[in-house]
């Protein structure tokens, strides 16, 4: 009865409920880095990334790959991924223009990934169902906020943060093949759990 007067309720789903927890950890993200919470702000960030591969297991588990959650997981994505990372690396860095321009490239080559992927028709060829194309945004998201905190934490150099930031860009839009779930994701999730270890241990 009530979808009758909600009728976006017809398209939520499991899956869908997990994206927007996604979302949800994303603003926490923003309120930590708001009150100079550095540490727990990119903690949550990393979460956000933990929700993201959640929902695509349970959508794919469970037979629910929709429409609706294909276009809603790109919109969270794009705010927890591309624009987060953005504005935490802009708190401390604002005055380099190498970092902000290349921060640019970053967010909008992850826009214009997202929306390729969206007008992408689902594969048919299960070889091809079986690989990305281009780095995923939330491994880029992981890829450049580790890059800044031991930018942050052991004073590296600066440019080091702009030129992971272009790289990582170019990644996502380019035409390399990654296979899904493969060695090269299992590496990531590793270094990114040791990592989340590393930042709880080592204080803001």
């Amino acid at each position: 009865m009530i979808k009758k007067y909600f009728p976006v309720l017809n398209h939520v789903n499991l899956p869908g409920v997990i994206t927007t927890l996604g979302l949800m950890m994303g603003a926490v993200t923003a309120y930590f880095l708001l009150h100079g919470e550095l540490r727990w702000a990119i903690l949550c960030l990393f979460f956000c990334g933990v929700f993201d591969l959640a929902d695509g297991l349970v959508a794919s588990r469970l037979g629910k790959v929709t429409d609706f959650g294909r276009q809603l997981d790109s919109l969270v994505d794009f705010f927890t991924c591309c624009i987060m990372p953005v504005i935490i690396v802009y708190r401390f860095f604002f005055d380099n223009l190498f970092i902000i321009i290349a921060m640019g490239f970053y967010a909008m080559c992850g826009l214009w990934r997202l929306a390729y992927y969206n007008i992408q028709p689902p594969p048919t060829d299960p070889a091809a169902k079986r690989y990305f194309t281009g780095l995923p945004v939330p491994g880029a998201m992981m890829g450049v906020t580790m890059v800044f905190w031991m930018v942050l934490r052991f004073e590296l150099p600066e440019w080091i943060l702009a030129v992971t930031f272009l790289g990582i860009g170019f990644l996502m839009i380019s035409f390399v093949k990654l296979r899904k779930y493969g060695l090269w994701q299992q590496i990531l999730w590793l270094v990114g759990v040791a990592f989340v270890a590393y930042v709880i241990m080592s204080g803001s």
